[in-house]
């Protein structure tokens, strides 16, 4: 298979000896310029047995890019075979790589998006069957401090045993108020009634959707949203009692 008809074979197999007695950059790119179509047209064969819809060609085409890159600096012109040949494989393995971390990140995504789904649902009701709220603005300051609750116990690590601190240690929240807060946190939790904080804990440590425990814990999938709302409730009702943080803004 011929990368272009335009190409001289003497010229290339020179090109070939040159970078491999120098490794120059500039002969590199030369190479990648030269192979560059070749690339495209893997990257367009594997394009085309796609599974997932809303990825672009330009991704394929990127991961096609840096399995080109490894062909050219792992290839070795002595062995008398082709350039294609050898690039080939590398070129669609690197492209179904490329597709499986995809796959599996926009997975992650999909999950998370999922969890906040549900954990909203779950401060939403009973409200929602009611009708409009007469106070619109503490209705969404009620969900804010919720999700804010939640996302303070899945982000801080604090379930972590001791000796695993090092490996799991958040760096994002570094001030000393908010350390103090999450210690607070921790406290309460440990304080919650037993299912409550077994939700709790499933939820925000394990990254358990609601259906999972609900099978866990053979309860119906909507009591667990209610356990889940009732723990977050209780938490900000303690955090509010010691005073380490106004919510009354």
């Amino acid at each position: 298979m011929a990368v272009s008809t335009d190409i001289d074979t003497s010229a290339v197999a020179g090109l070939w000896e040159a970078y491999a007695a120098s490794r120059e950059p500039q002969l590199r790119e030369r190479l990648v310029s030269l192979y560059l179509p070749f690339a495209r047209m893997m990257a367009a064969r594997m394009y085309g047995l796609r599974t997932h819809a809303n990825v672009e060609f330009d991704d394929y085409l990127q991961y096609g890019r840096v399995g080109l890159l490894e062909a050219i600096e792992r290839y070795d012109a002595s062995r008398g075979f082709k350039f294609e040949t050898y690039a080939a494989s590398r070129i669609n393995g690197a492209i179904l790589s490329g597709m499986e971390a995809y796959s599996e990140v926009h997975e992650q995504v999909a999950a998370r998006r999922r969890a906040v789904q549900a954990r909203l649902a779950s401060l939403a009701e009973p409200q929602r069957a009611q009708g409009a709220p007469a106070d619109l603005f503490g209705y969404l300051a009620e969900l804010a401090v919720g999700l804010a609750v939640g996302f303070a116990l899945e982000d801080s690590g604090m379930y972590q045993a001791p000796e695993q601190e090092a490996h799991y240690r958040d760096h994002t929240y570094d001030g000393v108020e908010l350390k103090q807060l999450r210690e607070r946190i921790k406290a309460l939790l440990d304080g919650l009634p037993g299912k409550h904080k077994q939700v709790v804990s499933y939820h925000y440590l394990q990254q358990l959707p609601f259906h999972e425990i609900a099978e866990m814990m053979q309860l119906t999938k909507g009591r667990i949203a209610q356990l889940h709302k009732e723990a977050l409730l209780k938490l900000r009702e303690g955090l509010r009692a010691t005073r380490e943080l106004d919510w009354s803004g």
